[in-house]
């Protein structure tokens, strides 16, 4: 029988639950990462510090504690501090009237660019808390790493410019586009920071393959389809459209139930994506000569990707992060 979850509090996100019959990989509890209760002690010190206002119930670093939960504490603590940052950054364009504006967009995604470059000096807590983070980050990584970065940052720019058009003229993207728009919406540089938590830099030739690409993109779908799940009616009560139900239900004229139940198959489907690209991983290694040590390197990176959308389940039924007053 799929574990339950520790505590579910959203009736949205409970619309998740039947993933843990659909998917296997989704049914079994994440571990927690036994320094967890501290890391969120000093994740709130760190939020204070960079005037981040983030709800006690949040939960960042539970997410974090399960997708790194076999990791050192500094891993799961740096990329508890990312989430924090990305998901107020988020918040900016979802839920705020910039989101609707594309010259400020384009503006905030230039500015954090500069900073990165160290042409700009941070203003604002959330480009403080970006700083912050990037110089404790790029450090530990080559400079394709940081181009890297640098470019999915760019293309979240990009798909945060697309909404805030369609936002203005209120255009519903089609089926057939959404997945590629939500995929640069979610931050595709979040997948990429797996590495430097892990102290892993994944060589290019291999990060380069289809393999590694869908294990990386299937990472990001699941997770994003499943937040749209979960997001949907507080996205529904802010009118906007930038969510897979909404789509789904819009292109083929279903209710909200049926829709929810589209989107879920989506994410099954997806889910076998990344355990399929994982399996692949071994015959890789083989061909471009990596050693055994930096195989088990690398499959730390991948194990990551694995835990990720049983931990954001786990986090989205537990979070009042999508509550609706």
């Amino acid at each position: 029988m799929p574990s339950p979850p520790e505590q579910a509090t959203g009736v949205a996100a409970a619309l998740l639950l039947p993933l843990t019959d659909l998917v296997p990989a989704m049914a079994a509890r994440c571990q927690m990462h036994p320094s967890t209760d501290r890391i969120g002690a000093e994740l709130a010190i760190w939020s204070r510090e960079m005037g981040l206002e983030t709800p006690a119930r949040a939960g960042f670093e539970r997410m974090a504690g399960r997708a790194f939960a076999e990791s050192g504490t500094d891993a799961a603590f740096l990329f508890a501090k990312w989430l924090t940052w990305l998901f107020h950054f988020d918040d900016e364009w979802d839920e705020k009237p910039a989101g609707r504006a594309t010259e400020i967009v384009t503006a905030a995604f230039e500015r954090l660019e500069l900073i990165a470059r160290a042409r700009l000096r941070a203003s604002s807590p959330v480009e403080r808390a970006f700083e912050d983070l990037w110089k404790a980050t790029a450090g530990r990584m080559s400079p394709p790493w940081r181009r890297r970065f640098l470019a999915g940052l760019a293309a979240q720019g990009a798909a945060c410019r697309t909404e805030a058009d369609n936002r203005c003229t209120g255009r519903v993207p089609s089926v057939a586009e959404y997945p590629a728009l939500r995929r640069g919406t979610a931050g595709p540089y979040l997948f990429d920071l797996v590495e430097p938590c892990l102290g892993v830099e994944v060589p290019v030739e291999l990060r380069e393959t289809p393999t590694w690409q869908t294990l990386m993109d299937a990472c990001n779908d699941v997770t994003a389809w499943c937040n749209d799940v979960a997001s949907h009616h507080k996205e529904r009560a802010n009118g906007d459209v930038h969510n897979y139900v909404t789509v789904a239900a819009t292109a083929f004229g279903l209710s909200d139930g049926d829709a929810v139940t589209w989107v879920n198959d989506r994410i099954a489907a997806r889910s076998n994506d990344l355990r399929t690209a994982t399996r692949r991983l071994p015959g890789l290694f083989d061909r471009f000569g990596i050693s055994t040590g930096q195989a088990r390197d690398l499959s730390r990176v991948a194990c990551a990707f694995l835990a990720a959308p049983r931990a954001q389940l786990e986090w989205l039924l537990e979070s009042s992060r999508y509550d609706v007053p």
